[in-house]
């Protein structure tokens, strides 16, 4: 909400501020509260997306049992549950996070993906 209310309505975040940049929509006016907060929401969804699976995962043990109280006998007799199997999963997050952020950096034309999904670009302010 943070990020949403800095970049909204012209303003610009402390970083943004440091490297004389600002986010403006096509049109060149500041975006609203509302573009700011879905931008906002659309760059950090590849960590939410991936933490919350990895999170799921988590939760299976990893030697599964068909009877549900044996499994519960599991839980209360200590076990904890493992990210073993959310190994390849965390790897596979970070590729497309990575991957998110970084293309559209290196061919910069001033929009990210979730720029150009919420119609907006970074400019020099």
């Amino acid at each position: 909400l943070a990020f949403a209310y800095f970049s909204a309505n012209g303003r610009r975040t402390f970083g943004k501020a440091v490297f004389f940049l600002r986010v403006q929509s096509i049109d060149g006016e500041g975006p609203d509260i509302g573009t700011a907060f879905k931008r906002e929401i659309l760059k950090f969804s590849p960590n939410l997306l991936f933490s919350a699976a990895i999170f799921a995962i988590s939760l299976f043990p990893v030697y599964p049992t068909q009877d549900f109280d044996a499994l519960l006998g599991m839980f209360r007799g200590g076990y904890t549950p493992s990210n073993d199997g959310a190994i390849g999963l965390y790897v596979v997050g970070t590729i497309a996070a990575l991957s998110w952020w970084l293309v559209p950096i290196i061919a910069w034309q001033g929009q990210t993906y979730y720029d150009r999904i919420c119609g907006c670009e970074v400019v020099s302010a």
